[in-house]
């Protein structure tokens, strides 16, 4: 009549599922190494503060310091000012446009802002207040993401080199001015 079906056991052959295995398995673990040095610390905005930073704002008021990227240029504001810091040094949220971007060429020209300015502006701030940290940096809806990323390393400074004080738990070097950034949206 019919031929009886017999079953016959199979051998998986795991050979080249291991060989596969075998060199993800380094390709993952370099890909994390090279992925970590690239990275960029960023904070989310902070909406309130704990007993701790209540007590410390009693003691001296915060920086508060940000960074507005415009199609023409930056705005730098900031508040609180230490006791008997230079009246000029410190700017109000009226603070005038600085480091214009050049006239005439294209938003995708990321060269346009003069990062240069904006790390020196940095650095008087910095001098003024050495324990801040914190930078918040906004930007116009137009502003390319390169230009965010090159402000947020002018801000940083441009000779700043976290990995020892992030993984070896060494001194942030003195050359990091406002490590720390938060982004936030629109520029006001």
């Amino acid at each position: 009549m019919g031929k009886k079906f017999e079953e016959e056991e199979i051998e998986a052959n795991l050979l080249p599922v291991m060989n596969i295995m075998l060199l993800l398995i380094p390709a993952l673990l370099l890909a994390m190494e090279i992925a970590r040095m690239a990275a960029i610390a960023v904070s989310p905005p902070k909406f309130a503060a704990t007993a701790d930073q209540k007590q410390d704002e009693k003691q001296e008021k915060p920086l508060n310091l940000k960074v507005f990227i415009m199609e023409d240029g930056y705005r730098v504001s900031a508040s609180g000012q230490q006791a008997g810091a230079e009246a000029g040094k410190s700017a109000d949220s009226n603070s005038p446009t600085i480091a214009l971007a050049k006239p005439g060429t294209p938003l995708d020209d990321y060269d346009r802002y003069d990062y240069a300015s904006l790390g020196s502006e940095a650095r008087k701030y910095k001098d003024l207040f050495p324990h801040e940290t914190v930078v918040t940096i906004s930007a116009e809806n137009s502003i390319p993401m390169q230009v965010l990323i090159n402000t947020m390393d002018a801000m940083r400074g441009l000779d700043c080199k976290m990995m020892g004080a992030m993984t070896a738990g060494e001194e942030v070097p003195p050359e990091c001015m406002f490590w720390q950034a938060i982004v936030e949206a629109g520029a006001g």
